[in-house]
């Protein structure tokens, strides 16, 4: 499962979600602004409320990391 912790307003959340659907992969956003649950999930795994912060099967990768994105979708079953 993949999924994007982001807010509407940030522009490196808006670069992941685009990286994600240009490359066809589904995903999951949670936006930390009006999801309480999502933001105590996001707190829960990075200790931080820090975004973006996606996490692929586990993997957390915070902001924008093309390689480290690329790295982990390679682990994706398609």
């Amino acid at each position: 499962m993949i999924k994007v912790y982001s807010i509407p307003d940030c522009p490196w959340c808006q670069k992941v979600k685009k990286y994600l659907e240009l490359r066809q992969v589904k995903f999951q956003e949670v936006n930390i602004e009006s999801d309480l649950e999502g933001r105590k999930e996001l707190l829960a795994l990075t200790k931080q409320l820090s975004v973006p912060v996606t996490s692929i099967n586990g993997r957390l990768i915070v902001g924008f990391e093309r390689e480290e994105l690329d790295e982990a979708l390679a682990t994706v079953a398609k």
